[in-house]
């Protein structure tokens, strides 16, 4: 049986990612994927005629034509309509979408602290519904409050990077800034506190075992970062090698066409576009379901103790 609320180390923090995958991994992506795919379908179709207006402004002009800024602003003039109508679609759409898939993994740890397992898509849905309020007010706080405190500390580390003390002090400082804002965010949905509530915990929370909990953090964050750069340059070249293949069918020995709104290119660009969004969401719950095994962890000596002193008052009324 998977247990959340028990002390973890570093490897156990590490290990107990991937078991959860294990474990519940079938029915988490399932769920995780059904709801993308209704979102990144939509995406796929806005992003698709928005790259097909941009082609059909390139092939009405053409390249040689230096394309003038007032044929620039005349074309989507002409057009304005249709194209801010579907960024606003996209924008709401990728809003919504990220919203979800920042709290999916949270809420559905929430939802197996339980003793619950293999939800179904509704009562996903249903939680999600239920804390969309809350969501929408921590992205509120996180913006104008979090957001610029830490703006300003990483620009401070990275001027420090200029002397030799600033490297490790940024080493340190950006798993600490990111679990922090994780270990805010599980004490915010998980155990409901207020806004403020759950910065003070979560200051709590990272003291109790800080080098166990940044460590963590830093190496699950390095291991993220090098599968998507290995990802990102894979398609990097699969890009370039269709580009190049697009080019040379539109042309002949003597004359080059200009660039035409060849269906292909702008459907590899569109899945190209679609399949990093879900790369990138996939790596996120990773990462946020292993920030999930350090909350329970340090939480596990808390709910300790609360059993502690509901045993002793039970012993008390005796």
């Amino acid at each position: 049986m998977f247990e959340l609320y028990k002390k973890r180390q570093l490897s156990d923090n590490l290990g107990d990612t991937f078991l959860f995958f294990k474990n519940y991994g079938k029915n988490f992506l399932k769920i995780f994927f059904i709801i993308n795919g209704a979102f990144l379908l939509l995406f796929g179709i806005i992003i698709y005629f928005l790259i097909k207006i941009n082609f059909e402004l390139l092939k009405t002009s053409g390249f040689e034509n230096n394309i003038s800024k007032e044929d620039f602003l005349s074309y989507f003039n002409n057009n304005e309509g249709l194209v801010f109508l579907l960024v606003f679609i996209c924008f709401f759409l990728f809003l919504l979408l990220s919203l979800f898939n920042y709290s999916y993994p949270v809420l559905y740890l929430k939802m197996l602290s339980t003793g619950k397992k293999n939800f179904a898509l509704n009562t996903v849905l249903a939680e999600f519904t239920k804390h969309l309020f809350k969501l929408i007010k921590f992205s509120i706080g996180f913006v104008f409050i979090i957001l610029p405190v830490l703006m300003i500390l990483l620009i401070v580390l990275f001027l420090l990077c200029f002397i030799i003390i600033g490297i490790p002090l940024l080493m340190i400082g950006l798993p600490t800034c990111f679990t922090y804002l994780n270990l805010c965010f599980y004490s915010y949905l998980t155990d409901e506190k207020r806004f403020f509530e759950s910065l003070r915990h979560s200051y709590y929370l990272i003291k109790i075992d800080f080098w166990n909990t940044v460590g963590t953090s830093f190496i699950m964050m390095l291991i993220m970062q090098f599968v998507q750069a290995a990802t990102t340059m894979f398609f990097y070249f699969v890009g370039i090698f269709i580009f190049l293949a697009s080019l040379m069918g539109t042309s002949d020995q003597n004359h080059v066409e200009s660039i035409d709104p060849s269906p292909l290119l702008i459907a590899f660009v569109t899945v190209i576009v679609l399949v990093f969004i879900v790369i990138s969401n996939v790596l996120n719950n990773i990462i946020i379901i292993n920030q999930g095994m350090i909350y329970y962890s340090l939480e596990a000596g808390n709910k300790a103790e609360s059993n502690t002193i509901d045993l002793i008052g039970d012993h008390s009324n005796e």
